[in-house]
């Protein structure tokens, strides 16, 4: 081999590496930040996994409710007493909207008529332990906050009279969430009883309601 054509295999030996050492140093510098790249990009998506939406709920959400509220009877024969109520409820989103709601409810009572108070100590409008249960319309579950609209069937357990049938209320509210499992709600509704009075009148009833929910 002659003298030019060694010193031209030793220049491309150097060539050759120098470009592995500019390669080498290369993927040094890159790989770290390549490293925090990545980091990044997983961080904020673990975080999102974490935390739940501060939402009113999807299919397939329960919670549990507590409220108090008042509620009362009133026809043309006779001014029934106003009564306080403590109320608790499961809810649970059948589908996107739907959601069914089912508790049990106590009653005290103030104001009022004395004879009322005498002739019917039970009945409509007396203190009583009532279970009620109904189906709710939202209208955006999936936002902080949603109007909602339903209707309730309300069945006297304690105290209750022959040929009453229970009492069928339409309800709108507010629904609100403060947190991802916390909420409240506040709503109101007017209805009447299926059965009619003694003297065949109607009997409406207005409820007004205010409590909190928490998701389990």
């Amino acid at each position: 081999m002659s003298l030019r054509s060694r010193a031209k295999a030793v220049r491309a030996a150097v060539c050759l590496q120098s470009s592995i050492r500019i390669a080498v140093a290369a993927a040094a510098v890159m790989a770290p930040a390549a490293s925090a790249m990545a980091q990044s990009d997983t961080a904020p998506q673990a975080v999102a996994e974490e935390i739940e939406p501060r939402i009113i709920g999807r299919r397939g959400t329960t919670s549990i409710g507590i409220a108090g509220f008042a509620d009362k009877f009133s026809s043309t024969e006779s001014l029934f007493a106003t009564n306080y109520v403590a109320q608790i409820d499961v809810c649970r989103f059948v589908t996107r909207r739907l959601a069914v709601r089912a508790g049990v409810v106590g009653a005290g009572r103030f104001g009022g008529d004395d004879d009322v108070e005498a002739e019917f100590p039970a009945g409509s409008g007396a203190p009583s332990i009532q279970a009620a249960g109904g189906m709710l319309f939202y209208f955006t579950p999936q936002k902080i906050a949603s109007f909602y609209l339903g209707g309730e069937y309300w069945a006297q357990l304690t105290r209750r009279v022959a040929g009453d049938t229970g009492s069928l209320i339409g309800v709108a509210g507010l629904h609100a969430a403060f947190s991802s499992r916390a909420s409240v709600f506040m709503q109101g509704g007017i209805g009447g009883r299926i059965a009619r009075g003694d003297e065949d009148e109607l009997l409406t009833r207005i409820v007004v309601q205010l409590g909190v929910r928490i998701k389990m």
